[in-house]
Formats: structure tokens, C-alpha cells, sequence
């Protein structure tokens, strides 16, 4: 079913009514080396079929047809809508849940997204690749709503070549670098180091590669079926770590990811920008991006796609 536009999927558990929500930024007639990009309709986040339009944003519905007539290369954005916190309260009599929202994880996160959106259309320059930005559900269930997704994309699924994942930027410090999990693997590592540089921010290694976060977010789910793909977040430079730290030995995934916190606003706004000249850098670039040769998940999940020299990572 469907409300207001938005796209309701029931999941093969028992989470049903999940919604996820889609918007894309159509490309400019411009041609590629890889691709021919289509014309410049811009679908809004709201409902109703999509209108083709000069310029301006379009209404289009989730819930309708796969965009075929989009021949286009695609990036994509994605962020998980994130859980609602179950807080067991202590009345006298029968028990109750109270649910508390997590700005940090990952409402963030999605606001981010919704920044870089925002940038594109207000740019009024079109993009050379269509840029699609996917809120999804059910991350923490197993990624059921990226699963979903990559298994049933709104668009052909050949024209998805990269994707940067939006979860949990630890806005409580004024960051100075950033980790993009899965640099290591693809050149969209390249886009995040270029943008980065332009605004005086450096990217960093993992610095908790035993925790395996690679594998852990919406963007794999992508990875397995051949997308380049990496997860950004904010680094442990200038007194990131202990932050990084305390929040997820204290608030993590807790009631208290509220916005009691100190939330730095100023460094969402510039965490946003960032994710806006990457999206960007990928949009524009003349070649997709592409799985370093002799890389384990490019050659166990893209085996038939060609693949770049590995270079030092920036």
C-alpha cells in the first residue's frame, strides 16, 4: 500500500509497513565515456507520477514503474532511515514501550542526504550522471530494506556504478578528517579524497578495522551485486577518538542519542557539504567508478567488470 507517495514494502519478517523513500536527480543530455545520460527531470521526494519538466523538480511516486526510459549511469546516495530506541519503562501494571528518536543514528544521516539533494537542484546545474538518494529501513534488522532495494531497484540495475553510504556522523566535535570504510577497495575513494582536499579535510585509515564495518551497513548489500561503494563517517582526528569512544560505549544504539547531546550544527552543515562534492565529483567524473584489480570483493562480486590499477591510498 502506499501513503502520501511514500513506499510501503512489506519485508520477509515480521516488520511489515516499512517504508522507504526515494528521489533521484536526473542527468543532463551530456554523453559519457561510459554511458548516455537522459534528460534533465528532476523528481521531488513527494508523491504522484513524475512530470518531465525544464529544470525544475517533478513529483514522482516509489511505488511506480522501474525508470527504464532512464539509460543513464546512476550514483547513488543511501542512508538508514534508523531504529526507533525501545525504552522498557516500570509502571505498576501492565508494561509499556516508549519510543525515542536518535538524531545522531542516523536521523543525521538522512539529513544529510537530504542536504545533498537539496544542493543539486539549487545548483541549476544538472548532473552528467543521474544521482538517486534512497532513505532505507530495516538496517538493523539485517539491511532488509538496502537488501530490498538491490534486489528490486527502481532503476536498471547496470546503471548503478557507485554508491556512498550516510550513517552516523558523530556530529559532537569539529571533525578534521574522515573515514571512508571500503577506501581501500575502489577508486571511489579518489572523489572522497579530492573533495575532502578542497575543503581542508583529510581522509583516514580505519581505525577499528576488527570491527569489520565494511560489511556492516546499507551499502553492502550494493556491494554484493558489483557496486563500488564506501561508508563515510567523521573521523578520530582532533579529539575524535575519545568522543567516538564515549558515544558508542554510552549512547549507541541508547535512549540517550537525544538531542540533550552537544550537537555541533555548524559541522553537520560542513559534513554536508562534503557529501555534496562527492556526489558530485562521482556525477560528473568521465569514468564510472571501478573496483581496484585484484581486489577480493571486486573480484568475487564484479568479476566480468574492468577494474583500475590500485593506487596509494590518499
Amino acid at each position: 500500500m502506499s501513503q502520501r507517495g511514500n513506499q510501503y514494502t512489506e519485508l520477509p519478517s515480521r516488520v511489515a509497513g516499512a517504508m522507504r523513500v526515494e528521489a533521484i536527480v536526473v542527468a543532463s543530455g551530456a554523453v559519457l565515456a561510459d554511458r548516455d545520460a537522459a534528460d534533465a527531470t528532476l523528481p521531488s521526494m513527494i508523491g504522484n507520477q513524475g512530470t518531465k519538466v525544464d529544470g525544475r523538480c517533478a513529483a514522482y511516486t516509489p511505488t511506480s514503474q522501474p525508470l527504464e526510459h532512464i539509460g543513464t549511469d546512476l550514483v547513488a546516495i543511501a542512508a538508514n532511515r534508523g531504529a526507533k530506541v525501545q525504552r522498557q519503562l516500570a509502571p505498576r501494571h501492565a508494561p509499556r514501550l516508549e519510543e525515542v528518536d536518535r538524531p545522531l543514528d542516523n536521523a543525521a544521516g538522512v539529513a544529510t542526504m537530504l542536504e545533498a539533494a537539496r544542493e543539486f537542484v539549487a545548483s541549476g546545474k544538472p548532473p552528467r550522471r543521474s544521482v538517486l538518494f534512497i532513505a532505507n529501513t530495516g538496517e538493523e534488522k539485517g539491511l532488509r530494506g538496502a537488501d530490498y532495494f538491490a534486489s528490486h531497484p527502481t532503476v536498471p540495475a547496470r546503471s548503478i556504478v557507485g554508491l556512498v553510504d550516510l550513517d552516523m556522523p558523530v556530529l559532537l566535535y569539529p571533525f578534521t578528517d574522515v573515514i571512508a570504510f571500503g577506501a581501500e577497495h575502489s577508486t571511489v575513494a579518489r572523489a572522497v579524497a579530492d573533495a575532502a582536499k578542497s575543503m581542508g579535510v583529510t581522509v583516514s585509515a580505519d581505525p577499528m578495522p576488527e570491527e569489520a564495518i565494511f560489511v556492516r551497513s546499507d551499502h553492502y548489500r550494493f556491494v554484493t551485486r558489483g557496486v563500488p561503494a564506501i561508508l563515510l563517517m567523521t573521523g578520530f582526528a582532533n579529539g575524535g577518538e575519545p568522543i567516538w569512544k564515549d558515544f558508542l560505549a554510552h549512547t549507541y544504539h541508547k535512549v540517550n542519542d537525544d538531542l540533550s547531546q552537544h550537537i555541533l550544527w555548524d559541522q553537520g552543515a560542513r559534513y554536508a557539504e562534503l557529501n555534496y562534492r562527492i556526489s558530485r565529483a562521482l556525477a560528473d567524473a568521465d569514468q564510472r567508478p571501478l573496483w581496484y584489480r585484484g581486489d577480493y570483493f571486486g573480484d568475487t562480486f564484479a568479476a566480468g567488470q574492468p577494474k583500475a590499477e590500485r593506487q596509494p591510498q590518499p
